[in-house]
């Protein structure tokens, strides 16, 4: 994809072009529904579901009959990722994706199919999330230092092979631990945009499924995704001790794609770093009677906790490796204010620390000072 840059964008006119060029290289019924050049577009566009009228079928019942509470976050999430990255959604269920129900196993699976391939996956008990994406714009992102790897590994999403043909070496398959981690994923555009360039490359090949087409269940999903729409698919309130989450640390469990333009080990080392500097502050906060934990108000802060008196902290941790010192203290201190700034928006004061493996320039502190930012080294 074009490596030129536009203000305020992470992707250009040049990469709109190259994949409607890739799309219309395909023939398929669903151009007598949309254009390739529409729908590259929409590939890049901001990840509004497509709207609940008219829906695809008719439900008359209660969709959330028999559904605990992650049975209908489960079905509202199925419905969400349905109407936002399958095209012309409503219009095309049964004829170019279906979603399906399996509960011939336990736990019960949710499976949303477009063309021959599953893009998405979910326990309905909530305790998994798989998803299928063209990884060409979540590297586009990663190169434009829009995409943070580091962050999604932080929060437990892991990068696994995937062993289906269709476009075999440019797919990314991505497992999230539970709802609310697939929910912060789904907010963030490269994820939503190579969600919706796999959907719409195999939505114009083959289907084969219209014989396993249930519009109740599709109707249903269609349904429950007007849960979501309206109140931030990623939004997670922070409890009373001052964050959204326990901090789960993350590791590298997979090999990496070989299409990364990145060195693998240095990721992997920074990863490692950013744990046990996270942890050892978590340790270090325990020592003083105050838990930490991860996100504050659905923002992906690092750190956060209320100290004795009830004073608001959240904090940006960077692993400093392999000589990168300056650039990760410009990077974090950067972040920390956008948080602080975006909190403080929302009628939360906080106290922004940043934390680094080390810091060799003395003038660093007197630059964090001038920001009203804290800063921590060790």
């Amino acid at each position: 994809m074009s490596e030129e840059l536009t203000v305020a964008r992470w992707w250009t006119a040049a990469d709109v072009d190259e994949v409607t060029q890739m799309l219309a290289s395909r023939r398929a019924r669903l151009w007598q529904l949309a254009d390739p050049a529409e729908l590259a577009a929409w590939v890049f566009a901001d990840p509004d579901p497509a709207p609940v009228d008219p829906a695809p079928a008719d439900f008359d019942g209660d969709w959330t009959e028999g559904l605990d509470e992650a049975g209908r976050q489960s079905w509202a999430l199925a419905g969400w990722v349905a109407r936002t990255v399958v095209p012309e959604a409503a219009r095309t269920a049964g004829s170019h994706w279906i979603l399906s129900r399996l509960d011939d196993g336990a736990p019960t699976v949710l499976r949303l199919t477009v063309g021959v391939l599953e893009i998405l996956g979910l326990y309905e008990n909530g305790e998994g999330v798989w998803l299928r994406l063209h990884g060409g714009p979540v590297v586009l992102a990663m190169e434009r230092g829009v995409a943070d790897l580091e962050e999604w590994g932080r929060r437990g999403i892991e990068l696994s092979e995937d062993g289906t043909k269709t476009l075999a070496d440019e797919k990314m398959m991505l497992r999230c631990p539970d709802l609310g981690t697939a929910r912060w994923l789904l907010r963030q555009q490269p994820a939503i945009a190579g969600l919706r360039l796999l959907s719409c490359w195999v939505a114009a090949g083959p289907y084969s499924f219209e014989g396993r087409y249930r519009p109740e269940i599709v109707a249903r999903a269609w349904r429950a995704s007007e849960a979501l729409v309206g109140h931030g698919i990623g939004t997670v309130v922070g409890d009373s001790v001052g964050f959204d989450r326990p901090y789960l640390g993350a590791q590298v469990r997979v090999g990496l794609p070989a299409q990364r333009s990145f060195d693998a080990d240095a990721y992997r080392a920074g990863v490692t770093e950013h744990d046990r500097l996270c942890r050892a502050l978590i340790e270090r906060l325990a020592g003083e009677g105050v838990r930490a934990g991860a996100g504050l108000h659905g923002l992906p802060v690092d750190l956060a906790w209320r100290d004795s008196e009830g004073r608001q902290f959240v904090a940006e941790v960077k692993s400093v490796v392999g000589g990168n010192e300056v650039e990760q203290l410009r990077l974090g201190l950067g972040q920390i204010l956008e948080y602080r700034h975006r909190l403080a928006a929302r009628g939360q004061p906080v106290t922004a620390v940043l934390v680094v493996s080390q810091c060799t320039d003395p003038t660093w502190r007197e630059i964090c000072a001038d920001s009203g930012v804290l800063l921590w080294a060790g």
